[in-house]
């Protein structure tokens, strides 16, 4: 629908954002303040750090083998376990790895994951080695130290959510040190 002759245009303050009316159209002073307002607009944009340096930074940390304790309280299990993470490969912010399960008849899962901002997520998505473990619960975990990661690990059986401080159902914790 064309808008109706009483609309007028509302001046934002900014030479890059007002609309111009047909005197303006005509002033050279005003595009070249449009443009330099535009061009500086674009170098701050271009010089301000983007969060892929931090992510660069946490994948570079994080590849490796990861190895310590989860501590289950789902399933009817209430006891800790021996874990090995090992991140073999990073590309962009994704990972791919492997679990091992030392005291569940050393069972081995494939792993995928991410690093989103702050947080390391991710989930076994099939066995390797033996079938000992459950597979598709989320891991989310942050770094606590530059060689200690610990989260929580989200119980599949519930819903799983990428929303919440929790992102689902706690169905362990761990904590797992770079060796």
């Amino acid at each position: 629908m064309p808008p109706s002759s009483s609309c007028k245009a509302r001046s934002t303050g900014s030479p890059i954002f007002d609309k111009a009316d047909s005197s303006d159209m005509a002033s050279p002073a005003r595009a070249r303040i449009s443009n330099v307002a535009a061009v500086s607009a674009l170098l701050v944009i271009l010089a301000t750090p983007s969060a892929t340096a931090a992510d660069d930074r946490a994948g570079a940390e994080l590849k490796g083998a990861w190895s310590g304790t989860f501590n289950q309280y789902s399933h009817g299990i209430n006891g800790s376990f021996a874990v090995k993470l090992t991140i073999e490969a990073i590309s962009g912010d994704e990972f791919t790895g492997t679990m091992d399960w030392p005291t569940f008849d050393n069972t081995r899962t494939r792993v995928r994951g991410m690093i989103d901002g702050p947080l390391i997520k991710w989930t076994e998505t099939e066995y390797l080695k033996g079938d000992n473990a459950i597979l598709n619960g989320l891991y989310v975990a942050r770094f606590k130290a530059t060689n200690e990661i610990a989260g929580d690990w989200m119980d599949p059986k519930h819903t799983i959510t990428s929303k919440g401080p929790r992102f689902g159902t706690r169905g362990a914790d761990f904590i797992m040190k770079k060796e």
